[in-house]
């Protein structure tokens, strides 16, 4: 992995760590989106893959099968940081990996072990990630609230970036959804003042051309 994927791994990492909750989202048979909380297989996040433990006769496995973009939402309140990864999703049958990732505690859902051929690995494979990391302390998280509120810059609440994984070098940019909100700018003085006296010349001409024109058709006295 080159340098700046190993970067964005690490970052990537360090913002999922110790969260093990995702929302998995897909598109249903009827084209709405369905969400569902799946646990993490992988504390640490290594810039390729993020795994999950389903059955493969599972709803989602047949919605991932129709259509496999998928995206995982994941949030932690205590340390302020959200993670919006959005990925194509596949099944892995590998016994080995389920071995690696089985845990006794995972025989609370699955009850007949990690040897049951109905338990399969699902695999997301990332490929944008957007995020938003602000201060986790109550007085940090307050002190960024009032200072974003006098100077009108929600930016101060926290980082949000982008990470495209499909691209090298992986830079962190804003969103597209930055530029969306954007307001549209505003025309100079100048040249608003131009265009309002436009059309008031316009009809003074038009008045001018219309007087003009009745001179001309009057008799001569």
């Amino acid at each position: 992995m080159a340098k700046a994927g190993k970067q964005s791994a690490a970052l990537l990492g360090k913002l999922l760590e110790d969260i093990d909750i995702a929302m998995l989202t897909t598109v249903g048979r009827d084209g709405y989106l369905v969400s569902r909380p799946l646990s993490t297989q992988r504390s640490t996040y290594d810039g390729r893959r993020v795994w999950f433990f389903t059955e493969a006769d599972s709803p989602k496995i047949a919605e991932i099968r129709r259509h496999p973009k998928v995206n995982l939402a994941y949030a932690s309140k205590e340390k302020n940081t959200y993670v919006s990864l959005a990925g194509v999703a596949s099944v892995n049958r590998d016994r080995a990996l389920i071995e690696q990732f089985w845990s006794d505690a995972m025989k609370a859902f699955f009850p007949r072990g990690k040897n049951d051929p109905n338990l399969v690995l699902l695999e997301v494979e990332p490929r944008t990630v957007e995020y938003w990391d602000g201060p986790s302390s109550f007085i940090g998280k307050a002190i960024s609230f009032l200072v974003a509120r006098v100077t009108k810059k929600e930016e101060l609440m926290g980082e949000n970036r982008m990470l495209d994984l499909r691209r090298s070098p992986v830079r962190a940019t804003l969103p597209p959804s930055h530029a969306d909100a954007r307001p549209r700018a505003k025309k100079p003085a100048a040249k608003r003042a131009a265009v309002k006296k436009a059309p008031a010349k316009k009809a003074a001409a038009k008045k001018a051309a219309v007087k003009k024109a009745a001179a001309k058709r009057s008799p001569r006295r």
